[in-house]
């Protein structure tokens, strides 16, 4: 049986191009139901499209743009 050797890593660490799912959301109530309805929720697929102060991430067919301590509050486990 094979067991997955790297845990869940805040996207704002993920570099351009990193794709991968959704693992779970942290933060405060407001920025995790915000986070929800754009769609970033456990077992989305989601792929980072720009790194910086900001990030730049697709969920779905929707690109979104986040403060980075936002991106910070999004954990996602990177496609092999």
């Amino acid at each position: 049986m094979a067991y997955a050797t790297e845990a869940a890593t805040p996207l704002s660490i993920w570099g351009r191009g990193d794709e991968g799912t959704i693992e779970g959301i942290s933060g405060a109530n407001q920025l995790a139901a915000r986070l929800r309805e754009i769609g970033a929720m456990p077992g989305v697929p989601v792929r980072v499209l720009r790194v910086g102060s900001t990030v730049v991430i697709q969920v779905g067919s929707s690109r979104f743009c986040l403060r980075k301590t936002d991106a910070a509050c999004i954990k996602g486990m990177k496609a092999a």
